[in-house]
């Protein structure tokens, strides 16, 4: 039996030329006829029609052989690489092949965290549905909404998006936005299928949604959706904006991959054997010069609200290429509960932490009490965060409060930074002093107006991710990292309170 898809045959990299230009596919079905005589060629429907089973078989969880290689965790697969390198020169090569797999395709929901919550979305999205189908489908009313909200739904299960190998896949944040548009979608089509109290409905649920062993907060109302990760420095990893359809973090963390070493080694083209074009597999291609020069490997996931306090010698250019020197606690570590409410949309977390500052330790408590409430077509979303520590030190400190936005087109003159009358793209780095920063995304048709109180610095880099392609290495923009700071000397920064302010809104 043969299937493949019919990309291979022209969109591909060197496929055209093979296919049409040097005659292939024409060569192939031309020997296909010449042995008609005793080659009978058929579809898989008509050859199940006419011949009866032979044999049980089961099919393991199993995909092509590159799949199971790319499901394995980064260093697995290196060594998964190595091992068959050194199978296929062996004699036996041939027998011990065939025997050897790599991880189970599930393993990209345990390997990247963004695909995981994308899974747990959509399958919070998918029980709801079936709940809803269970009350209201027999209804003629809900019936039409049941069904678009289905649709939607199957759309969000485009596999493509979950894993990430030689291709984009995860790391193409178009794929990533097409899901979570149509799982935005089913959601706000199913919120017209449930009553709506005189509260503005903002629900709130304390569980752990995706499956990490630690309870989430989970808020949603008729205008947004979003989910507070308490054991993840106590931040915001999705805020879905449901006018715009849009999923307002989506980036992505920059991890080591399998194909960077080969980044390192300055990736030259290879030449495609005489008889046709190289597998994809086997391709080794730059984009541009100098991609090694990018990698960087984040320390924690991409989110919003997470709480940064370093030295305050450091610069944008320290937060840029990951020398904070922040405190890992802080950023990183499990906040407490202290209180949270649907009635008010506003969850109290609090943090304690020891700090090394000139060679002794001091100790910090920090607090933030993040807060969402929906005003007609408004959302404000609000971070109000404390520092305080148990002795004043004679060293400055900063405190800063990391947001990651991504609006899908560093480069495009319809989505941009605005400040002070001033636009910059995207892709900025660099810092801006102004009481508000200002984001517009003209073609989603979404703006968000942040305001620091007192008024800070905000330092803005791109997220670059160095990642490969059919086509190629190449740099991807997985959105903005902008951190809100504000510097204080001793012994001002023995008690410090600040606070952020997001108006997120439709324009038009």
């Amino acid at each position: 039996a043969m299937g493949d898809d019919c990309e291979k045959f022209g969109v591909w990299p060197g496929t055209h030329a093979h296919c049409y230009t040097n005659g292939w596919l024409e060569r192939f079905l031309k020997a296909l006829e010449a042995e008609s005589t005793w080659l009978e060629t058929t579809t898989l429907s008509d050859y199940l029609a006419s011949y009866p089973p032979t044999h049980r078989v089961y099919l393991p969880t199993a995909s092509y052989p590159e799949m199971m290689e790319w499901a394995l965790p980064t260093s697995a697969s290196s060594e998964f690489r190595s091992l068959l390198d050194e199978v296929e020169r062996s004699p036996l090569g041939g027998r011990i092949q065939r025997f050897l797999r790599g991880g189970l395709w599930r393993n990209f929901l345990s390997k990247y965290s963004e695909s995981n919550q994308l899974h747990k979305l959509m399958l919070e999205v998918s029980h709801r549905y079936q709940d809803l189908d269970g009350k209201y489908g027999s209804s003629r009313k809900a019936k039409p909404l049941l069904g678009e909200a289905h649709n939607h739904l199957m759309a969000a299960q485009c596999n493509d998006t979950y894993w990430h190998g030689v291709f984009g896949g995860l790391y193409a944040p178009h794929l990533r936005s097409a899901l979570l548009r149509n799982l935005i979608q089913a959601e706000s089509l199913l919120d017209k299928l449930e009553p709506v109290s005189k509260n503005p409905a903002i629900r709130l649920e304390s569980r752990d949604f995706d499956v990490d062993g630690q309870p989430e907060i989970l808020l949603s109302s008729p205008l947004f959706g979003m989910a507070i990760k308490p054991g993840d420095g106590g931040t915001v990893s999705s805020l879905r904006f449901k006018p715009a359809n849009v999923e307002l973090i989506n980036s992505l963390m920059r991890r080591p991959e399998p194909y960077h070493e080969q980044v390192r080694q300055k990736a030259i083209t290879h030449e495609a054997p005489r008889e046709g074009p190289a597998s994809i597999h086997d391709q080794v291609w730059t984009k541009e010069p100098n991609l090694a020069a990018l990698l960087r490997y984040d320390h924690y996931a991409r989110s919003v609200f997470r709480t940064y306090v370093f030295p305050a010698v450091r610069r944008w250019e320290d937060f840029d290429y990951l020398r904070l020197d922040e405190n890992g606690d802080l950023a990183g570590g499990e906040w407490k509960i202290m209180s949270s409410s649907g009635q008010s949309g506003a969850i109290e977390m609090a943090r304690e932490a020891r700090h090394r500052v000139n060679g002794g330790d001091v100790g910090l408590r920090a607090s933030k009490k993040i807060q969402a409430v929906a005003k007609e077509s408004v959302w404000q979303l609000s971070c109000h965060s404390t520092l305080s520590t148990d002795r004043a030190g004679s060293t400055p400190l900063a405190l800063g409060i990391e947001l990651v936005f991504n609006l899908l087109a560093p480069d495009a003159h319809d989505r941009y930074f605005q400040a002070k009358g001033v636009r910059r793209p995207l892709e900025f780095r660099g810092e801006i002093e102004a009481g508000q920063l200002l984001i517009v995304d003209e073609w989603q048709r979404v703006r968000i107006l942040l305001t620091g109180d007192p008024q800070p610095r905000w330092w803005v880099v791109p997220i670059e991710t160095i990642s490969q392609s059919e086509t190629g290495f190449e740099r991807v923009y997985q959105g903005s990292a902008i951190l809100a700071i504000w510097r204080t000397d001793p012994p001002a920064w023995r008690d410090i309170s600040c606070a952020i302010r997001a108006e997120i809104s439709s324009l038009g």
